[in-house]
């Protein structure tokens, strides 16, 4: 595996700093990028769930791209019994990492949140993606 970035390791430190206490996991890609996954993340309604993992992947031009997709526990189900918003939330048949990298892979549900405008991949860290895609998430 390559070595990680400095964009990435500069961004994982800054997740780690937002996310005390929480089990954070990273998988070096062949780039120098990282696939990252952070356990007991808060949910709650409208959730059934009280917590779930998410994981996404910082690629080797980080914090140069959109941090994008996010991925979530595959059991995610709302209190009120409502399918998930798809699109953006993709339970069918996901898994993360997604690429195949590693056997050491998750049932997940896919949440496609993409930044469009790539203007803005420079203003839009990615920890403040993650807080704006949990925020929608709870906002549904």
């Amino acid at each position: 595996m390559a070595e990680l970035k400095a964009g990435v390791v500069a961004t994982l430190e800054t997740i780690r700093n937002h996310f005390p206490g929480h089990v954070i996991t990273t998988r070096a890609t062949a780039t120098g990028g990282a696939h990252v996954i952070i356990e007991d993340v808060p949910l709650g309604p409208p959730y059934n769930q009280a917590t779930t993992w998410v994981g996404f992947h910082l690629s080797d031009a980080c914090p140069y791209d959109d941090t994008y997709p996010f991925y979530v526990r595959a059991d995610l189900s709302r209190i009120d019994g409502a399918p998930l918003r798809c699109p953006p939330l993709h339970s069918t048949g996901q898994v993360f990492p997604p690429d195949n990298s590693t056997t050491d892979t998750r049932d997940a549900t896919m949440v496609s949140r993409r930044q469009r405008d790539q203007a803005s991949f420079v203003f839009e860290s990615p920890l403040s993606k993650l807080i704006k895609v949990l925020k929608w998430m709870l906002e549904q």
